[in-house]
């Protein structure tokens, strides 16, 4: 999935994309998915080991009752369903990969899934049943970091609770406030109740959701924020903006990222459109440019070397007499490539081409070239 994906997120203004449970989980299976996102965040490892003994006293089972415990979990799938007006695509993974228990240890491997999106890494942290709904139903929401609006009945029906809680305060304790809980940390959404009228005991007809502004104040990406500093007097929809930078300096490199939103700064007013809308429109027109690489490999490689002899070969096909140096390339991009790490992104480009590595040990590592 994580292949597949790789660029949903600058897709995701015009597409629909959702999760679902193939069968829901228990309240013990919920808190030992949990548990085992705590262990692998510890070791940022796929592969989870833990004394036999641990989980024994976790779950509170004997060891037969264990391994059908992880059985039935194991057989547990998450599906999802992405579609857009060039591509749909359907497909699910396991929540577990598969287990292995001995008396001492247990070893328990996670789907890759969890590594590479946080969209998916955050379904292992859920403690509410209705979470998984709700975030699955408005996931486009989340991701484009959106305010929604949803009539209460549409609510309830949506986390199939429309026969339950009959008083909004019951449905506001039990449901709605545990559920935000699971996303506090991730999203920091909040909520406003919206009535008939003002009066303060009116009815409760739908619930109004948002994510708290300035949300790039925690990121850690200073580039990010310096260039939302600069352009923060003229955005309308901060949550979108702030995701189409977080995509263009991910897709095209800061530099680029950077001279376009200053460029559109200068220019904009002079256009009926807005600066939102000059963005949107000018970072559509870099994505396309990128849609059909002229050279695209994934593999094995069985180091860095190879990985970086291919490279050179396949452009010296495309760039005849193409030289590995600073006349070309920036210096960055060169220390990167020459010292490649495990699961390290570059990215080049210039006005005649546009590379992207992705170099991974032991895995399919991926070389695009684009030309302009």
């Amino acid at each position: 999935m994580y292949y597949q994906l790789e660029n949903f997120n600058k897709r995701i203004n015009n597409a629909n994309f959702s999760f679902d449970l193939n069968s829901n989980l228990n309240k013990t299976e919920r808190t030992f998915l949990n548990y085992l996102l705590k262990k692998f965040l510890k070791l940022d490892d796929l592969k989870v080991q833990i004394p036999t003994e641990e989980i024994l006293n976790f779950l509170k089972l004997d060891l037969q009752e264990t391994n059908l415990f992880l059985e039935r979990l194991s057989k547990k799938s998450i599906l999802y369903n992405f579609n857009d007006s060039s591509d749909d695509i359907l497909g699910a993974f396991n929540l577990i990969n598969s287990y292995l228990i001995s008396n001492k240890i247990t070893f328990i491997h996670l789907p890759k899934e969890v590594k590479y999106s946080k969209y998916i890494k955050i379904l292992y942290s859920f403690s509410n049943k209705p979470t998984y709904k709700f975030y699955s139903y408005f996931i486009k929401n989340f991701i484009l970091k959106k305010r929604f609006e949803v009539k209460l009945e549409d609510f309830k029906d949506i986390l199939n609770s429309e026969n339950k809680y009959e008083r909004f305060f019951d449905f506001e304790k039990n449901v709605l406030k545990p559920l935000l809980k699971d996303l506090e940390a991730s999203y920091k959404i909040r909520y406003d109740k919206v009535k008939i009228g003002c009066n303060l005991n009116n009815k409760v007809v739908a619930i109004a959701f948002y994510f708290e502004d300035e949300m790039w104040e925690a990121d850690e990406d200073l580039k990010l924020r310096s260039i939302l500093f600069m352009i923060k007097s003229d955005l309308q929809d901060v949550a979108e903006v702030y995701s189409i930078l977080k995509n263009g300096i991910q897709n095209h490199g800061y530099d680029i990222t950077y001279k376009t939103c200053f460029k559109i700064k200068q220019l904009y007013k002079k256009s009926a459109l807005t600066f939102d809308e000059v963005l949107k429109a000018s970072f559509k027109k870099l994505d396309l440019k990128d849609i059909e690489p002229v050279v695209y490999i994934k593999k094995v490689f069985s180091s860095p070397k190879e990985l970086k002899k291919c490279f050179t070969h396949e452009l010296e096909k495309i760039k005849p007499g193409i030289m590995l140096d600073t006349s070309v390339f920036c210096e960055k991009f060169l220390q990167s490539l020459f010292l490649l790490k495990d699961d390290k992104i570059l990215h080049f480009k210039n006005s005649d081409f546009s590379v992207f590595i992705n170099w991974k040990n032991n895995e399919e590592s991926i070389i695009k070239i684009y030309l302009f």
